[in-house]
């Protein structure tokens, strides 16, 4: 004999169905969260801005486990550019040299770069103090006539990929006394002229050419142990002077996990109130006299969201990370390139976000810097 349910069973049997299938969901939400927290636990456990050590395999290290730049130091190059940015360093301090320590040796700059950094006023004063010394350096070493030559006569004539490359020439080669051993990255393949394929049958018809440098480990981040410094006084000026003076875009992007650094040409950097690079507490071994524990107060929307992402999704496009890098497009990529180009993953990065809304960021990346330097004191 067929039973047949009545309403009020139906209607009860879906009921519990819903309540299992929420139940059910409910659970599995949990796990993922709580999986999300263990990961960004275990990748945020060996962050350098935390205090650990970042892994070095270019150059030797002395027995206290630092790295030695005895070898790059020799270098003529990076005695006279190391000599020239103290002097214009300390030019922007008043003139008066505080440190002991040779012109040559690059702990030395490391004084006056904190002295510039907390000297008082807004990051805004900061970044145009920086942006002077960055100005001054080619003229200092008596070729001050590339900048215009390059911005008016070269690039116009140049291809990006061009370049691109010879950016990558000239930071790989002058300066790694400064962030460390460098090396070319974000390759894209160029087709060979179809003359020197036609002549040389063994010539490969693309060839591979980076348009990025790569610092394993910044020397200069490093030794500083600060995000102001690296952002006030390296990562903003840098921007802006090669924009000014040479027309190149460029997209800096500090990892504090690892204290890697990527130098992106012609890429165009987001405002600075929306750059992953500023959105980060002070760092455990910084040494400044204003060691931030401000309020996260120059968020707004971004942190607010947990800079546009909540639980894994995408606020602005619904998608998950993976979903979104999966669409393998350039504009794919540079949306989810805030963990890329800042930690180490975006679980490392979630849990710095986390860091930065409950206790505050770097005291000097905060646009109520001066008002925060007025209080501490």
């Amino acid at each position: 004999m067929r039973v047949v349910a009545t309403p009020r069973a139906r209607a009860t049997r879906r009921a519990t169905t819903t309540t299992t299938t929420t139940t059910g969901r409910d659970k599995t939400t949990r796990r993922r969260a709580t999986r999300r927290r263990a990961d960004a636990s275990r990748d945020d456990a060996g962050a350098a801005w935390r205090g650990a050590t970042p892994k070095q395999s270019s150059l030797p290290l002395r027995e206290d486990g630092t790295v030695d730049y005895a070898r790059v130091d020799a270098s003529p190059v990076s005695k006279i550019l190391t000599r020239t940015i103290r002097g214009l360093l300390v030019r922007e301090v008043g003139g008066v040299d505080r440190d002991p320590r040779p012109w040559t040796e690059f702990e030395g700059i490391m004084s006056a770069v904190r002295e510039v950094n907390d000297m008082k006023g807004s990051a805004r004063d900061v970044q145009v103090r920086a942006k002077r010394v960055f100005a001054g350096i080619l003229p200092a070493i008596g070729i001050g006539f590339v900048p215009p030559i390059w911005k008016k006569v070269i690039q116009p004539n140049t291809p990006d990929w061009a370049a691109n490359y010879a950016f990558v020439l000239v930071f790989t080669n002058l300066f790694p006394w400064l962030m460390g051993p460098m090396e070319g990255v974000d390759h894209v393949e160029v087709p060979t002229p179809a003359w020197l394929t036609k002549t040389f049958k063994n010539v490969p018809k693309f060839v591979r050419v980076p348009q990025a440098v790569k610092a394993e480990r910044c020397r200069f981040l490093e030794t500083s142990q600060c995000a102001s410094v690296c952002v006030n006084t390296c990562k903003a000026p840098s921007q802006e002077w090669l924009k000014e003076d040479f027309g190149m875009d460029l997209h800096i992007q500090p990892n504090y996990d690892d204290f890697s650094c990527q130098w992106k040409f012609n890429v165009v950097p987001p405002p600075l109130y929306e750059d992953a690079a500023v959105m980060v507490p002070c760092f455990s071994k910084c040494d400044s006299e204003f060691k931030g524990e401000k309020d996260a107060f120059r968020q707004r929307v971004r942190v607010a969201t947990g800079v546009g992402i909540v639980d894994g999704v995408d606020t602005y496009t619904g998608e998950t990370l993976e979903q979104i890098a999966a669409r393998a497009s350039a504009e794919a990529r540079a949306d989810a390139a805030y963990a890329d180009g800042t930690a180490a993953s975006a679980a490392a990065f979630a849990s710095r976000a986390d860091d930065v809304v409950s206790s505050g960021k770097c005291w000097s990346v905060d646009e109520r810097r001066d008002a925060m330097s007025d209080a501490s004191q």
